[in-house]
């Protein structure tokens, strides 16, 4: 009687977390949702809103190039460039000023000799030499230029440079347009697009801040040093995109990011996820209160079944707690009927049966907690599988092997659990640089493998690589440092082959590469043959190697 009580007890104890269980699926299930729906709106918001400040600087610079071009093509413009005469410059300077007066504004326009001899300013400021300015420069070379942040020589004010060329009868330049404009103008644009829970930065190609939202623009020099979210340029790999990991001031952000095709700037709007939870939380509340009701009805209905389903179960209970307990004598459970305890036990033997088939292997190096070299290679064969039954012309695989030197002499000298310390902090800076979906692990020793696929361009090939030369050269160790580099082989998937042992080969001969001509440094076949061809047009940039203290080594050391 007691143990068929203690049975009942069970099962209704059982059959209530099992109410608990919609409960729980439900509270689980509205939060997730509630985090998709709110993410998926905020991307498309911020991209969105990404968009429409891209489209408005197009159209700044647009109009402005439009109105710049078409003065630099007039004859009192061309003459008085080449041949500025005193006569002329009241008529010349007049026609600036009502060009730029149409823009209804208070910057800047220019006109700037061959010589780089600035002959005409709208705003009456000295006139300066801009030679050595790289916008003109392009001008110089007949091209439009719009620049990054630039201090202007006369005012000391942080502004952007939107020119033209002015071209002579020969069509080559003889001098240029220029119209200065003030940070201030996209500092406003973009207050008005912000709201009280996001920021929107605007970023040059130095990664150098042209406006923020949660800032009031000053004199601007505060721009020319700040650069407090340049690092969203390490994790930027396409023109747009979202950044689901992003930490501003210590905290989790989701990040929407949009290429200005113009000026190549980037602009991104940054929203703290803890907005995004309170809203869940809201939701989370009211499937709370439905299933709490839906706990009190399960209540109720476990107790009448866990009546019914007492007597039958004790059987199946004492087996299990045998089992349970390592009674190893007792192999199965006796199968009575073919109902649903039937199968139940019928399930339990099956399993048992099974169990010591099943092995769990290991996944991970136990010092550097990396993928290990088993995982790593079977990584790089679905990888593989993906990319060749998804292939696309412009898009790449990179394959890293990673050998650190000198790792033998650290060993010797401070000892092996020295050692360890170095392949330890050595792991974690990879981490830090690439993506969570890229995959890092250790081959053994002092040698390390990385596969990063979805590669748009092989510029991110190379700052990779420059980065991980740098983690292994500021590698920092109690104070101490410079005790390892990094010799880095690099394979590319399709060029290099399009299975796994094609790019280990090929990286593996890298490193060798690099190991014979002075070690710190890194090395691909594919780049090497780019610049064999000594092809002009060729984007791939040079694969560098240490030429100092070149002699011969081997991947031993």
């Amino acid at each position: 009687m007691e143990i068929g009580k203690g049975i009942r007890g069970k099962i209704f104890i059982f059959l209530i977390v099992m109410g608990i269980v919609p409960f729980m699926i439900l509270v689980v299930v509205g939060s997730i949702d509630a985090k998709t729906e709110m993410e998926d709106w905020d991307k498309q918001s911020g991209l969105l809103r990404n968009a429409v400040i891209s489209e408005h600087m197009t159209e700044l610079i647009d109009r402005n190039q439009a109105v710049l071009h078409t003065l630099a093509l007039n004859p009192a413009i061309v003459q008085y460039v080449q041949e500025p005469k005193e006569e002329q410059l009241a008529a010349v300077t007049k026609l600036i000023d009502d060009t730029n007066a149409l823009f209804n504004d208070t910057n800047m326009m220019g006109l700037t000799a061959g010589d780089g001899w600035q002959l005409i300013r709208t705003d009456k400021s000295t006139l300066v030499n801009l030679k050595k300015r790289q916008h003109f420069q392009e001008a110089m070379k007949g091209r439009a230029y719009v620049s990054d942040i630039i201090s202007s020589m006369s005012t000391g004010k942080m502004v952007i440079v939107m020119e033209v060329p002015v071209l002579g009868a020969d069509k080559k330049p003889v001098g240029m347009l220029q119209r200065n404009f003030d940070l201030i103008a996209l500092q406003e644009f973009v207050k008005v697009l912000d709201d009280s829970e996001s920021s929107i930065i605007i970023m040059d190609r130095r990664g150098r801040i042209i406006a923020n939202s949660d800032k009031v623009p000053g004199a601007g020099n505060e721009y020319m040093a700040d650069s407090s979210y340049k690092f969203l340029l390490d994790r930027i790999y396409n023109s747009s995109g979202v950044l689901n990991d992003v930490y501003v001031n210590d905290e989790r952000c989701l990040a929407t990011y949009t290429r200005n095709v113009d000026t190549g700037w980037m602009i991104v709007t940054i929203r703290p996820y803890h907005y995004i939870l309170n809203k869940i939380y809201t939701k989370a509340e009211k499937a709370i209160v439905f299933g709490l009701c839906m706990i009190i009805f399960c209540s109720g209905l476990a107790y009448f079944l866990s009546v019914r389903l007492a007597k039958p179960i004790i059987e199946i209970t004492e087996v299990v707690d045998k089992i349970a307990e390592g009674d190893e004598s007792v192999q199965t459970i006796e199968v009575k009927g073919d109902d649903e305890l039937g199968q139940m036990a019928a399930a339990f033997n099956k399993i048992r049966s099974q169990r010591d088939n099943f092995q769990l292997e290991s996944e991970l190096d136990k010092l550097t907690e990396l993928f290990n070299k088993k995982t790593m290679e079977n990584l790089c064969r679905m990888k593989l599988k993906t990319f060749n039954e998804n292939e696309t012309s412009n898009i790449f695989m990179a394959f890293y092997i990673i050998d650190l030197d000198h790792f033998k002499e650290v060993n010797d000298l401070l000892g092996h659990q020295f050692g360890d310390r170095v392949l330890v902090e050595f792991a974690k800076g990879l981490k830090k640089i690439f993506r969570p979906n890229d995959c890092i692990g250790r081959f053994g020793g002092d040698e390390f493998v990385v596969i990063v696929d979805s590669l748009p361009n092989m510029e991110v090939v190379i700052r990779k690589a420059e980065q991980i030369k740098q983690i292994a050269l500021n590698l920092t160790i109690d104070g101490k440092g410079k005790f390892v580099t990094a010799s880095i082989g690099i394979a590319i998937a399709p060029h290099s082959g399009r299975d796994y042992e094609s790019l280990f080969e090929a990286a593996d001969k890298a490193v060798y590469h690099v190991k014979n001509n002075g070690k710190n440094g890194y090395y691909c076949q594919l780049f090497a043959d780019k610049d064999d061809n000594d092809d002009e047009t060729a984007v791939y940039p040079r694969c560098e190697v240490n030429k100092s203290d070149r002699h011969s080594q081997s991947r031993a050391d």
